[in-house]
């Protein structure tokens, strides 16, 4: 759930009183793998004494005229109904007896009235949740973890959980850091990184040297002689230009070309390199196809280092949709017409969380650009657009972002951050040596990332993606 959400419950649950309180959450459900994840999406307070009344067979109960019309949302909206109430303690929690024989009371019944959709229970402590979960063939689950996410990503369970300590000397200065639990974590993480250029071979070097267990890497494009300057790990060999390009005849240049080494080929060499024990997935395709943006649902984290609109567009309705954070990573260099100086340089980390640090709101995505990237190129030409020009690159400024965004998820995903820190995109200029701090106001109508009717936010597998047509 995102962080504003669990403000709520937490205020609406402990105000102080030692009493019991209650609310609703309304969720998406995401499949993948066998993974099922509940992704809270709005949460409906029970009023004390109004909607939250003395239980006929335990201390408390939420009346029927409460909870039919959000029963009859979830059908719907095809969304999970999750009923919320707290107990006293910290750190550690579970059902009554008198919980339990609640929902083997009333949970068929909600089922049945759920048309298909999940049911079920939460308690919270402080610092602790537990949860009874019916699917829709009569399976009760509990909840393994919950994830809340904000400049820390949160961890909580029903009780302590004890974490297998990852002990490497290849990490031992790490170590040093956060530990071997945290190593631990790193190790289960599974990363996605949406494009293998410049950028992304960085981002890919980077997370495997610190010791993340799975990353997943899509990229379309071969290597070229212009990528060997930023690549990491790129060679004149992987460009099929092993000679002098001037002796070179046009038949086998054009040759090199179609028989380059593939950038996500190249990234999996890279990563395995720095750390053997690292799972890496390669993509050959189009981030923008269903298949590809499909394999990127059961990631922990995503980084943006592609360029497109579409990926744009796509990589911010994955955040929002399945509350995957993701951080954008960027450079642009600005010459002047005359090509003699510069108008600017800068490098730009954006987090984008759900609801939060939108790129539709911020204007990030510009619908010109999106209708221009889905011409073909005679197109685009017959309709006096041009074609998208190439941005200049350089490595030690890719480097800048790429570093900043891989030291922000691992600080994020070890909960290390300052809690009080905003969650701002950073642009670093060059030029000035200055870091700047952007703010985005969040549009409470926005379709992406605002909980309003139809907008994409935790809708999971019930929403559609703004992927391509199949060809």
């Amino acid at each position: 759930m995102p962080r504003h959400l669990q403000e709520t419950i937490l205020r609406h649950l402990f105000p102080g009183d030692g009493d019991e309180h209650a609310l609703v959450i309304l969720a998406g459900v995401a499949d993948f793998e066998g993974h099922r994840r509940l992704l809270a999406r709005e949460v409906i307070v029970a009023r004390d004494h109004v909607d939250s009344v003395p239980g006929r067979y335990g201390y408390k109960m939420m009346k029927a005229e409460f909870i039919q019309p959000l029963i009859r949302r979830c059908r719907t909206e095809r969304l999970a109904y999750i009923s919320v109430h707290n107990h006293g303690g910290e750190g550690s929690v579970a059902f009554s007896q008198a919980d339990l024989s609640s929902h083997e009371r009333g949970y068929p019944a909600l089922l049945d009235l759920a048309g298909g959709m999940p049911v079920g229970a939460a308690v919270y402590a402080r610092s602790a949740i537990a949860g009874d979960i019916w699917m829709p063939d009569g399976t009760r689950l509990p909840l393994d973890e919950t994830r809340v996410l904000g400049i820390n990503i949160e961890r909580l369970h029903d009780s302590p959980r004890s974490v297998h300590a990852a002990d490497s000397p290849f990490h031992a200065r790490q170590l040093l850091m956060f530990g071997r639990a945290g190593q631990a974590k790193l190790a289960k993480a599974r990363v996605g990184v949406i494009g293998a250029g410049g950028v992304g071979s960085l981002l890919v070097e980077y997370l495997a040297r610190l010791g993340v267990g799975n990353i997943v890497v899509v990229d379309d494009d071969r290597i070229s002689l212009s990528n060997l300057s930023r690549v990491v790990g790129a060679t004149r060999w992987d460009a099929c230009y092993p000679f002098s390009l001037d002796s070179m005849p046009k038949v086998v240049r054009e040759f090199a070309e179609r028989h380059a080494t593939k950038k996500v080929k190249l990234a999996k060499r890279t990563a395995r390199r720095a750390n053997p024990n690292c799972n890496v997935q390669c993509i050959d395709g189009d981030f923008a196809t269903p298949s590809c943006a499909g394999r990127f649902l059961g990631c922990d984290f995503l980084f943006l280092a592609a360029d497109s609109m579409r990926a744009r567009l796509l990589f911010n309705a994955i955040v929002q949709q399945y509350y995957i954070p993701g951080i954008q990573i960027g450079t642009k260099i600005k010459s002047r017409a005359d090509a003699k100086s510069l108008d600017d340089a800068f490098s730009v980390e954006r987090w984008v969380l759900p609801s939060c640090n939108c790129l539709w709101c911020s204007g990030m995505i510009s619908p010109h650009l999106l209708a221009v990237e889905a011409k073909s190129a005679e197109e685009r030409k017959d309709q006096d657009y041009g074609t998208l020009a190439t941005n200049p690159s350089v490595i030690s400024m890719n480097a800048v972002g790429a570093s900043m965004a891989v030291n922000d998820f691992m600080m994020s995903f070890l909960g290390l951050h300052d809690e009080a820190a905003a969650v701002t995109p950073r642009r670093v200029k060059h030029l000035s040596r200055t870091t700047i701090h952007e703010t985005y106001p969040a549009d409470p109508e926005c379709p992406e990332c605002s909980a309003t009717n139809g907008a994409r936010l935790g809708m999971g597998d019930a929403g559609e993606l703004p992927t391509l047509l199949p060809s």
